[in-house]
């Protein structure tokens, strides 16, 4: 980025983004990539632990999907597993399905949770502002629906074909990719998903906003750790222009958004974080979403931070986080929405 050292600075979020006059975006943070553990799709589950693979879906934009395999254990001769389509985070503009710290992720969850993880690679702010991430991430969705329906002349990917249980298909998303998690499943309401059964979401420290300042954004140590300064910056280059903070892919609980009802999912984990400074969000989109009459659970984890999962994942917390998670899969029922 030496070339663009020189140039003004036009918009920055503080030690994450900086987009300078010429329109280059410098990435500050997280923008190392790793390859996927295996290409191989004859994959022998019963030797090896999680195999990983990427397939695009839309050459055009560079949507693709990294698929975690884990090892299985082969139940009544099929060996099927519910399906978890993971929304990575960054604030809209950072990160990637082929991030480390994901890949990591999401290579444990794949593993405990005993499930087939899809993490979705969208595009990005502010090249791509939304509802670009939106789209990409729903697009996905109806291509999982038309891989579970076996098409004619749709080509299913192996790794689906022999262990994907596409009655037990959850999302689940963290931070931004929380915030997306929401906006998908108000799109998928009222569509006729004939080939999957959405059976719940899981938002883990969601990212939300507003025009009124709420809770702890109100507190000093918001101003003081440049909390607030942050969160506007990137609003500012992830909504579309023009917007307000009370757009609703920014406030989903705000006087221009959809009923919470309408939403699609029939279960829901709400995860927020003592030391988060988005919690508050979090909790007033629970407590919105119980309201709308949603199978909801709220988990707080006292003392930790903003997906603490990620960046300190020897926390004692990061295994009860994880069985939370195991539990909500496994404990679904089958929903009648098929």
């Amino acid at each position: 980025m030496d070339s663009s050292s020189s140039l003004p600075i036009v918009s920055e979020a503080p030690g994450f983004i900086r987009i300078y006059e010429d329109g280059t975006v410098e990435r500050l943070v997280d923008r190392e990539i790793v390859p996927p553990s295996s290409q191989d799709d004859n994959f022998d589950e019963e030797k090896e632990g999680v195999a990983s693979k990427d397939v695009v879906l839309d050459p055009q934009t560079g949507v693709f999907v990294r698929f975690y395999l884990p090892r299985l254990e082969v139940t009544n001769g099929k060996g099927r597993v519910p399906v978890l389509l993971y929304f990575h985070g960054g604030g809209f503009c950072i990160g990637s399905a082929a991030s480390p710290v994901y890949h990591h992720y999401l290579n444990q969850v794949a593993t405990d949770a005993k499930v087939i993880c899809l993490s979705v690679d969208y595009r990005r702010a502010p090249e791509h502002r939304l509802p670009a991430a939106y789209d990409d991430c729903f697009g996905v969705l109806e291509w999982l629906d038309r891989q579970a329906m076996v098409l004619e002349g749709v080509s299913v990917d192996p790794w689906l074909a022999s262990h994907a249980d596409f009655s037990k298909v959850f999302l689940a998303g963290d931070s931004a990719g929380a915030n997306i998690l929401h906006q998908v499943g108000i799109r998928a309401s009222g569509r006729n998903w004939d080939g999957l059964c959405l059976q719940g979401a899981i938002l883990v420290h969601p990212f939300f906003g507003g025009a009124e300042r709420i809770g702890c954004e109100l507190l000093a140590e918001a101003e003081v750790d440049a909390f607030n300064t942050m969160t506007d910056a990137i609003w500012s280059i992830s909504l579309p222009a023009e917007a307000d903070r009370d757009h609703p892919f920014c406030n989903p609980v705000g006087p221009r958004s959809p009923a919470l009802s309408t939403l699609v999912y029939p279960r829901m984990l709400i995860f927020v974080a003592g030391k988060d400074l988005l919690r508050d969000r979090g909790i007033w989109y629970y407590e919105e979403i119980k309201k709308a009459g949603i199978d909801t659970d709220l988990v707080m984890t006292e003392g930790e931070s903003h997906v603490f999962h990620l960046f300190n994942p020897k926390s004692e917390n990061v295994p009860l986080m994880m069985k939370r998670i195991f539990d909500f899969i496994h404990s679904s029922s089958e929903n009648p929405n098929h």
